[in-house]
């Protein structure tokens, strides 16, 4: 039984050290909710730039986003 124990920390100990990120995923919603902000605005930008949407549906569309 001790092995058992034995082998599961050092393949958690592994599995950490080969996947850093898993304690950013961990991390609070909020970072997340940033993340999303910045993709949408990005996508708006790109639409703003490209001529997709007017200077209008531009600015109403980010002020929701913000």
């Amino acid at each position: 039984m001790m092995i058992f124990w034995f082998l599961l920390i050092i393949l958690g100990i592994w599995y950490f050290t080969k996947n850093p990120d898993v304690f950013k995923k961990l991390g609070s919603s909020q970072s997340s909710e940033e993340e999303a902000k910045k993709e949408a605005l990005k996508i708006l930008n790109e639409k703003f730039i490209n001529g997709e949407i007017t200077e209008e549906e531009y600015l109403r569309k980010k002020k929701l986003i913000e």
